[in-house]
């Protein structure tokens, strides 16, 4: 068996690696040791370049718009993303896209549509909230979020801690009991977005090095369709 990289494979990588090294450690010695985003310009200036060289959103699979690259493949790219002070917790501080959130990718078109193509095209941020200060990500027993049903729309309350980039997002993945008789089964995921009434988000202190603040969300009777 072969386990050396292919010539498709060793191209990536140098391409990735020379970028990192001409166009990211620059600026980072320019920034402050705790940063973990580029000024805009700077931030739109790489990304362009990035998209370019055809390297944009490599993760994302072909079916969606993305190169469909292989998991070596991808495991190769990432490791030359994270050869940089930020590159464990903002790989080239996300010039070269995002995968998105992978509920969406099993959403209906129109979901699509409005939240996961704009997404992967940068137009928009989404958070993914399942972390109550109830536990972690045990969803039978700790998640006290509530989903009621009223008419055609679903009424939330609740609180989510520990929530990545929510204070910077548009929507998020908010996850909440419907059913509290079954388990596991009585969670149902809503997209939720950030400027619905009731949907209140307070920045809180990092408990860990991160790409983005945790944040506390508090949701008051958030009305989704």
């Amino acid at each position: 068996m072969d386990l050396q990289p292919n010539e498709q494979q060793r191209m990536i990588v140098q391409t990735v690696r020379r970028f990192i090294r001409e166009e990211i450690v620059p600026l980072e010695r320019e920034l402050d040791p705790d940063a973990f985003e580029l000024p805009r310009e700077e931030e739109e200036r790489l990304t362009k370049k990035v998209r370019e060289m055809g390297l944009y959103s490599l993760d994302v699979p072909a079916e969606f718009g993305g190169p469909g690259l292989d998991t070596v493949t991808l495991a190769l790219v990432f490791e030359e993303l994270s050869q940089h002070r930020a590159g464990l917790y903002a790989p080239a501080y996300g010039v070269f896209g995002t995968v998105g959130l992978a509920q969406l990718y099993r959403g209906t078109e129109e979901q699509r549509q409005k939240y996961l193509y704009p997404m992967l095209r940068g137009e928009k941020r989404g958070f993914f909230a399942l972390t109550e200060p109830s536990g972690g990500s045990d969803p039978a027993r700790a998640i006290q979020t509530k989903a009621v049903r009223d008419g055609d729309d679903w009424v939330i309350t609740g609180t989510k801690i520990f929530i990545s980039g929510a204070d910077r997002a548009d929507f998020g993945l908010v996850y909440a009991r419907t059913d509290p008789t079954k388990g596991r089964q009585g969670i149902t995921c809503f997209i939720v977005e950030t400027n619905m009434p009731g949907f209140a988000i307070r920045r809180i202190v990092h408990t860990l090095r991160s790409a983005e603040y945790a944040t506390e969300i508090t949701l008051d009777g958030v009305r989704v369709p």
